[in-house]
């Protein structure tokens, strides 16, 4: 196995490079790792980084090594196993014995030139899919995950797009190794793309490379926008035209213009000026797009210097608050769809706490109701989720203090009113997060509280 001349698989969000790298991975010569993303990090921090515990930061990012079924060594500063990225691939690649090893990773589009200066005998494998498609499915995906349902995700997809043609043309000019795919081409011709890349990376092709349905996908996230692929048919999903409107796919039809004159291998036919973005609208895209790609690369550099200690906490007190009682790191749920399936509970809670503040104006001020204040959002919290729980609790931090200053003149100072509030909050936050884990390990365990 060549330590030296890696395999990645590029091709922007919702282009196909799930679909194609288990494909590629059927055959017992090739080993690609899924979404590592090793490099997707600020290049200017990465040699510090690389001499601290990074696999060990990565598989608490996002379960790297877990998810290939490799572990994390029990004292990673004193280990050799794993120091640089061919290392990982090269210990994925060990499990199955294979020739070839790499990454698929769509961040990696604006990598391109990093990666080739990095490792100028690398193959790359680039994936194109029609803009509109792409989109659309993008959409679709944001409908079930908080990643692909964040605003900027138009932005995103034009700046990778551009980013990979660019860049590809840039280091093709200086040698390196490319092979491009077009994603109907994955669909429909599947085993005629698979022998050609098979022959491009110097390996028997393998017929188990067209057998979908016996792909080894444990080390892809189990998100629902990957329910399709896991079907284990190759075909195209049939999404609504609707999910992007008339003026975003005339939008991206003027970037598939542009991108059409820009690369001749994408065969597109010829688009007139007019129908091409322009000077504003291409600049506004690629700024936005470049500025949230770099904010994702801070946010990955954040889980690598932070203590893991910190870390540890962090990520308990949000999957506490933010994600869904199935404990899925990226499904995503709307307090709109929670109130359609918990209304009674939800209105009975909010009842509640109307009864205690008018009982509260009716009797002495100086008497402590924080106890019963924290019923509601038990009540929300053992019944619906922590969320919901945590805006009774805001409630129930703000409506007795207003109350109180509203019995007594001592309560009126701005001092003692914030103090109280902030107080009555923290309280009553720690009891809704201590029993909203005990219900979440009860779920685990199969004993649902609701």
């Amino acid at each position: 196995m060549s330590d030296e001349r890696p395999v990645f698989v590029v091709g922007g969000f919702r282009t196909g490079t799930s679909l194609l790298c288990s494909l590629l991975n059927q055959n017992p010569q090739i080993a690609l790792m899924y979404e590592c993303d090793v490099w997707n990090f600020p290049r200017s921090l990465l040699a510090q980084r690389f001499r601290r515990d990074w696999p060990a930061r990565m598989e608490f990012f996002n379960q790297a090594l877990s998810r290939h079924r490799l572990t994390v060594p029990a004292d990673p500063k004193k280990s050799d196993a794993i120091r640089t990225p061919v290392d990982l691939y090269c210990a994925f690649g060990k499990l199955k014995g294979a020739a070839i090893c790499g990454e698929k990773s769509p961040v990696y589009c604006s990598r391109l030139e990093q990666l080739h200066q990095k490792y100028p005998q690398a193959a790359f494998i680039l994936i194109w899919r029609n803009p509109v498609e792409v989109y659309r499915s993008i959409r679709k995906a944001g409908q079930t995950s908080r990643f692909f349902g964040k605003p900027g995700m138009l932005s995103r997809m034009i700046y990778q797009k551009e980013q990979l043609l660019v860049q590809s043309d840039r280091i093709e000019k200086n040698g390196a190794r490319i092979i491009r795919v077009n994603y109907a081409d994955i669909v429909d011709q599947t085993e005629l793309t698979c022998r050609n890349l098979c022959d491009f990376l110097g390996v028997p092709f393998d017929r188990r490379m067209l057998e979908l349905n016996q792909a080894d996908l444990s080390a892809i996230y189990p998100s629902p926008h990957h329910d399709h692929l896991r079907r284990g048919i190759i075909e195209r999903r049939k999404l609504n035209e609707n999910l992007v409107s008339p003026a975003v796919t005339r939008k991206l039809e003027r970037f598939q213009g542009h991108w059409g004159q820009q690369a001749g291998w994408l065969k597109l036919p010829a688009a007139p000026p007019q129908s091409k973005p322009g000077p504003v609208e291409f600049a506004w895209h690629n700024a936005l797009g470049r500025a949230l790609t770099v904010y994702d690369s801070l946010v990955r550099a954040f889980f690598e210097f932070m203590p893991l200690a910190w870390l540890r906490v962090y990520r308990l007190l949000r999957n506490w608050v933010v994600n869904p009682p199935s404990g899925a790191p990226d499904e995503k749920t709307s307090l709109l769809k929670d109130f359609k399936q918990h209304w009674f509970t939800i209105l009975s809670a909010t009842s509640l706490l109307g009864v205690l503040v008018l009982c509260q104006c009716h009797v002495n001020p100086h008497l402590s109701s924080i106890l019963f204040y924290a019923v509601p959002g038990i009540l929300l919290v053992l019944v619906v989720n922590t969320r919901w729980a945590t805006l009774m609790v805001i409630a129930c931090a703000i409506l007795p203090s207003i109350v109180k200053a509203e019995g007594d003149t001592d309560y009126r100072s701005m001092g003692v009113f914030l103090w109280n509030l902030f107080s009555r909050f923290i309280l009553l936050e720690i009891i809704v997060l201590t029993l909203g884990r005990i219900r979440m390990d009860f779920t685990k365990n199969g004993d649902r509280v609701d």
